[in-house]
C-alpha cells in the first residue's frame, strides 16, 4: 500500500508537473504571440513611416522635375524670343543713320528736283522697311517726348530749363527700343528742369 501510495503521489506529482508544463507552455505561447504581434505591429508601423517618407520624396522629386521642365521651357522660349538681340542692336545704328539723313534734308530744298525728291522718298521707304522688319521680330520703339523721365528706359544726356514741368522729357536725341518686354536700347533724352526762375 505504501508503494501504491508512493506511486499515486508520484503520478500526482507527474500530473502536476505536466499541468504546470502545459500552463507554462500556454503562457509562453501567449507571450510569444504577444511578442510576435508586437513585433509585427512595430514592423507595420516602421513600414508605414518608410512608405510615407518614400511618397514624400517621390512627390518632391516630381515637383522638382516639373519645375525644371518649366524653367527649361521658359529658357528655350526666351532664347528664341531674344536670339536676334545682337543683330537688332546693330541694325538700330542703320535706322538711326537713315533718320539722320532724312532730318538733314533742308526744308528749303526745291521739290521740283525729281531725282532729289525720289532719293528722299527712297531713304524714307528704306527706313520704314527696316523698322517694320524689326517690328516683325518683336523690336519696337517707344515714345519718350512729354513722358516722365524713367531711368530704367531713358538715358539723360542733359537738362535744360523749359516751360514744361520738371522731370518731363523735352527732346529725344536717339530713339529707345525694346525687344519683347526687355529694353534693347535706352532712349537718349533731354530732361526739363522746369521754368527758369529769375532772381
Amino acid at each position: 500500500m505504501n508503494e501504491q501510495r508512493k506511486n499515486e503521489k508520484k503520478e500526482d506529482l507527474d500530473l502536476k508537473k505536466q499541468e504546470n508544463l502545459v500552463k507554462r507552455k500556454k503562457s509562453l505561447e501567449k507571450n510569444t504571440e504577444k511578442k510576435v504581434k508586437n513585433s509585427q505591429d512595430l514592423l507595420v508601423d516602421e513600414l508605414k513611416v518608410k512608405l510615407k517618407d518614400v511618397e514624400d520624396k517621390l512627390l518632391r522629386s516630381l515637383a522638382d522635375n516639373d519645375n525644371l521642365r518649366k524653367r527649361h521651357d521658359k529658357e528655350i522660349e526666351d532664347n528664341s524670343k531674344y536670339a536676334i538681340k545682337n543683330l537688332s542692336y546693330s541694325l538700330l545704328n542703320v535706322a538711326d543713320n537713315l533718320q539722320r539723313a532724312i532730318e538733314s534734308i533742308p526744308d528749303s530744298t526745291s521739290v521740283d528736283d525729281n531725282v532729289f525728291k525720289n532719293l528722299v522718298i527712297g531713304i524714307k521707304a528704306v527706313e520704314k522697311e527696316l523698322i517694320d522688319s524689326l517690328g516683325k521680330h518683336g523690336v519696337t520703339k517707344f515714345e519718350s517726348i512729354n513722358q516722365k523721365f524713367n531711368p530704367e528706359i531713358h538715358q539723360a544726356v542733359s537738362k535744360i530749363h523749359n516751360e514744361r514741368s520738371e522731370g518731363l522729357i523735352v527732346e529725344e536725341m536717339q530713339k529707345g527700343f525694346k525687344i519683347g518686354d526687355r529694353l534693347l536700347r535706352p532712349a537718349m533724352v533731354v530732361v526739363s528742369m522746369g521754368p527758369e526762375t529769375k532772381k
